[in-house]
């Protein structure tokens, strides 16, 4: 092979890689810099929010209800503030997908804006039932006319926060079967009423067992003509 046609394919490809590296460098700066405008975005949208909802004291009207602390340690002004933050983020990298080619990320930022909204209707849903999960069982143990009312409350709880889960779940995991939650449930469910049978059975048979054997002894001559 002669040394020109060498060299021109030596100084074809290095043209091209430095051409790529560059076009590579240039793609990444702009991602970055969107990405940057962004999180700058999302920041100052979430002190707005943060504003607003310290303005109308959503978290002093939750804390009055005693729901403010169903959200298992956080706070429902922090989780709305994140959703706005991470929805203005994923809409910024979209931005800078369309802007710099890049297939692998349009498609990932394109994918994500379409599953937000079912993520924020799911995580609704589940926000609610901790809600009214929380209220419901701090009624319950407040009250005096309940029996076992702190065991009966936990029961209601996970019963209503285990039903908000097999609903949400669709939206939360479009790609998971919630069915598999509703069976498991069925099996936890019966195991604890057959549980819960055994032992009501067991101690009303203690505590009939006096009461039994008080009858058959008054009625001990009754009961041996009858066999």
């Amino acid at each position: 092979m002669p040394f020109e046609l060498v060299l021109e394919k030596f100084t074809v490809g290095a043209s091209g890689f430095v051409g790529n590296l560059l076009e590579g460098i240039a793609a990444f700066s702009i991602l970055v810099l969107i990405l940057a405008l962004g999180w700058a975005v999302a920041h100052v949208l979430g002190k707005v929010l943060k504003e607003f909802f310290d303005r109308i004291r959503i978290e002093k009207f939750l804390e009055s209800h005693g729901v403010h602390d169903a959200f298992l340690g956080f706070t429902f002004s922090g989780i709305a503030v994140s959703l706005l933050k991470l929805y203005v983020m994923v809409a910024f990298l979209a931005i800078a997908a369309d802007i710099i080619k890049v297939g692998i990320v349009t498609n990932l930022a394109f994918q994500a804006i379409s599953y937000l909204p079912m993520l924020f209707q799911g995580i609704v849903i589940i926000m609610a039932a901790l809600m009214a999960g929380d209220y419901i069982t701090d009624r319950i143990k407040e009250s005096k006319r309940i029996p076992f009312a702190n065991t009966f409350a936990i029961l209601v709880e996970v019963f209503i926060a285990y039903n908000a889960l097999v609903i949400a779940m669709p939206l939360l995991l479009p790609a998971a079967d919630p069915s598999l939650l509703i069976w498991s449930f069925l099996v936890v469910l019966s195991a604890l009423a057959i549980a819960f049978g055994l032992g009501f059975a067991i101690a009303i048979g203690f505590g009939l067992k006096d009461v039994v054997a008080e009858i058959a002894k008054k009625n001990k001559e009754k009961i041996a003509k009858f066999f």
